[in-house]
């Protein structure tokens, strides 16, 4: 503690050189990092503070800038009050990192870090991941990312992080979008293709980007997403995290793009999304998202209705529907896949039927009234199963 103190000491002082600035700055940094009882103890004298203004003071030494970004991260792990002190305005300790980083684009450790530190931040909230973003978040991770193309480490890293910037977050989607992030996902995902941590954070990414957007999936597709996605799920047929994620991003690529339709069948895409409701039924995420593949797969799309009428398709789903009866998003997604498996389809809406999906169907928007998709959905399946 007496050499904690001694380093404070230094820093608050007009310094006798830029040397003895770092020599100080490099025990406190030192001494912090011995675990949350001694950087508690520094934060109650201005620590973080300090660490900031020098950081700001030594912005060309690179040895310093990776020291003062270890230590914030490992701050931002220490609690919800440390991580929005980062976040503030006043303080501005996650744009010392990214200047960090913009300025030491070659020291893996701060790139990685920049990452780490962005994840832990944006993790918190919807407001701090705004804040994270309208700070420069989006765009100092995926120069991290490019910096080192070849670091699965950072673009896991990376991923994650952008996962986290991205959920729910229509102003970071817009930004990672727009400065070139969906190549630069995909990229990484075709590079790392073995690698599970970052296929599954990928995925995330694109599952978000493409959500609400119609440009997204067209790009996502010249990018050759389709077989990304496609082969991520064929990869890691018991992570939980690609196959919802997956699922997702396929319903989106096939959705009205009878290209991606046809792509995703030949790759046996419907085996993918039967193989997921079959290994993990009891997962409503994936159960969900393996049925909005399979409506989108089947939308306006005569030949593969025929196909999931034949092969069990309808009776999987039909059992999704009887074992989550509590998941508005399972009975929502199912009723969407067998509305489109029933229309113009004869024999598809007498195995419906014969099933018992219009009780099904009935007693969903009894259980679920607040849910407006699955009140829409459940009622196309009803007026298509009732011509």
């Amino acid at each position: 503690l007496g050499g904690l103190e001694v380093a404070l000491d230094a820093l608050l002082r007009p310094p006798a050189s830029i040397q003895v600035l770092a020599w100080a700055f490099e025990v406190l940094c030192l001494l912090c990092l011995d675990g949350p009882e001694p950087r508690a103890r520094a934060m109650e004298h201005q620590g973080l503070e300090l660490t900031l203004a020098t950081m700001r003071s030594l912005i060309d030494d690179a040895d310093s800038q990776e020291r003062g970004c270890v230590l914030l991260d490992a701050l931002a792990g220490d609690s919800l009050q440390l991580r929005a002190r980062l976040l503030a305005q006043a303080t501005n300790g996650l744009q010392s990192v990214l200047q960090a980083g913009a300025r030491q684009v070659q020291r893996k450790q701060v790139q990685f870090l920049v990452c780490a530190l962005v994840l832990k931040l944006a993790s918190d909230s919807g407001e701090s991941r705004q804040r994270a973003g309208s700070i420069g978040a989006c765009e100092g991770v995926l120069a991290a990312m490019r910096a080192f193309p070849k670091r699965t480490d950072i673009e896991a890293c990376a991923c994650n992080a952008l996962l986290q910037l991205s959920n729910r977050c229509a102003e970071n989607v817009n930004r990672i979008a727009a400065v070139g992030g969906v190549k630069t996902v995909c990229l990484a995902m075709f590079k790392g293709e073995k690698c599970l941590e970052l296929q599954e954070a990928g995925l995330g990414v694109l599952r978000f980007l493409m959500a609400d957007s119609e440009e997204i999936p067209e790009e996502v597709t010249d990018l050759g997403g389709v077989q990304i996605v496609v082969g991520a799920l064929e990869t890691f047929p018991d992570s939980l995290l690609v196959q919802e994620h997956g699922l997702s991003c396929m319903s989106h690529l096939c959705w009205h793009n009878p290209k991606n339709q046809e792509t995703v069948v030949l790759k046996e895409g419907v085996e993918i999304a039967l193989a997921a409701l079959r290994a993990h039924g009891e997962r409503p995420k994936v159960v969900a998202f393996a049925c909005a593949a399979l409506q989108s797969i089947a939308n306006e799309h005569k030949k593969h209705r025929e196909v999931l009428g034949n092969c069990g398709a309808i009776e999987l789903i039909l059992e999704a529907m009887k074992a989550h009866p509590e998941a508005a998003n399972v009975q929502a997604y199912a009723c969407a896949a067998l509305q489109s498996i029933a229309s113009s389809s004869f024999a598809n809406r007498r195995t419906i039927m014969q099933g018992g999906a219009e009780d099904l169907a009935i007693s969903a928007m009894e259980l679920h009234p607040r849910s407006w998709k699955l009140q829409e959905f459940a009622q196309m399946l009803l007026d298509t199963l009732a011509t």
